[in-house]
């Protein structure tokens, strides 16, 4: 519904601002004007952020807001997840591949290559003592949540037909119907909430649309750069003539026109951007995030980070409006960490909705190879489908330099 301008009255303009939650500061001075706001204000000078709420309309189910985004938790009739995601499971018996001598032999020579100070000998002539084979694990969890934040805000207003509180009850924020791009995908939505809106007085300018150039000090003038304001430089031979920058300026004599108010001492407000009125509304701000937890077990001295993004099996999947702890999985600690797991974040999003969980486990192989080579006895590892090579302490290095692989 479109308001007037007309409507707005003097004491909008210039009522004293309560504190608000933006930690705004109002200016005292015995210059300043009414109700203790300099009019003579910059865009720079520090001003209240936001009107004060005092003025903003009485909407029904919003009493409390301010212009702070404050999360409102789902009612509890929303928090019954949604049945609309289809749910699917599996379970996977995995095999396990055992790497051979030669392919032991063939990865590590590859993975020597590929050091500038490797030496290919160790591969070529070490004595494999012993084959051993194991298996990471890495458990996932994922918690696809939504997140509804309220506040007020405001934009310069141009003079457009608005929603405002005439043209019907505002709904809720959980009754306003949203939903995510896609599942399991970071989103932001920002949108306004229905019948919210309202015209107000600028709280910045006082409806004058104008504040003092923060440049020139409403002036309409800076001072010459080229010759400090004297209005006079030198010729090529050095002889005295007018400044050639600032003579033919509006002002002249050391002076040249302000190039960021053309002159006129004043710019824009920058918070209705020169119309004198704002729009004020309450704004709905949507967050849909994917939350990841995960656990890690291996039994050698495997780094987690490499087991993190090696190639394994997928042997459990679930997904669904919500899942169940992983139970009977042949390595207990999975299980453990799956019911942990869970529990902290059914803590952790309490005052969230929970739109879809899912939760996996990859098997990784591992293989743990013994070998001498010289005087010396080592071990190297070689991990995923890959064939990758983990090899700390490799034994025939010419340099320093070399980052391992």
């Amino acid at each position: 519904m479109k308001k007037d301008k007309k409507n707005l009255c003097d004491e909008d303009l210039y009522k004293p601002s309560a504190p608000v939650s933006t930690g705004t500061i109002p200016r005292h001075s015995a210059q300043h004007g009414k109700m203790g706001y300099d009019v003579h204000q910059t865009e720079n000078d520090v001003v209240p952020s936001a009107p004060p709420l005092e003025l903003m309309d009485q909407v029904t189910g919003y009493e409390t807001i301010s212009f702070d985004a404050v999360n409102i938790p789902p009612p509890s009739s929303t928090r019954k997840v949604s049945t609309s995601i289809d749910f699917s499971a599996r379970s996977i018996r995995p095999t396990q591949p055992h790497v051979t001598e030669k392919q032991a032999r063939d990865a590590l020579l590859a993975y020597a290559k590929k050091h500038c100070c490797y030496g290919e000998g160790v591969a070529k002539n070490m004595a494999v003592t012993q084959l051993s084979y194991s298996s990471a694990f890495h458990y996932e969890l994922q918690t696809f949540t939504e997140k509804r934040e309220t506040s007020w805000t405001y934009t310069p207003y141009t003079g457009l037909d608005y929603d405002g509180v005439d043209n019907g009850v505002a709904p809720l924020p959980w009754d306003i119907e949203a939903t995510p791009t896609k599942i399991f995908q970071d989103e932001i939505k920002i949108m306004q909430v229905p019948h919210t809106a309202s015209v107000k007085a600028c709280h910045r300018c006082h409806r004058i649309g104008t504040v003092s150039c923060s440049d020139c000090k409403e002036k309409g003038w800076v001072r010459c750069i080229h010759c400090n304001g004297s209005s006079y430089g030198k010729d090529g031979d050095g002889n005295k003539e007018r400044c050639y920058y600032c003579y033919s300026t509006t002002h002249g004599r050391g002076r040249q026109d302000c190039d960021k108010c053309s002159a006129t001492g004043k710019v824009n407000c920058p918070a209705c951007d020169g119309s004198g009125q704002i729009l004020c509304f309450i704004q709905l701000t949507i967050t849909w995030k994917l939350n990841t937890s995960e656990h890690i077990t291996e039994r050698v001295s495997l780094p987690e980070k490499l087991v993190r993004v090696a190639s394994g099996e997928v042997a459990f999947e679930e997904e669904g409006p919500t899942v169940s702890p992983v139970v009977k999985f042949p390595d207990e600690t999975i299980n453990l960490a799956s019911a942990q797991l869970l529990q902290q974040h059914k803590r952790a999003y309490k005052d969230l909705k929970l739109l879809a969980q899912r939760q996996q486990v990859r098997i990784i192989p591992v293989s743990t190879i013994r070998y001498d080579w010289k005087s010396h006895s080592g071990e190297f590892f070689i991990y995923g489908y890959e064939n990758k090579v983990y090899a700390p302490d490799y034994p025939d290095k010419c340099c320093c330099a070399c980052t391992l692989i």
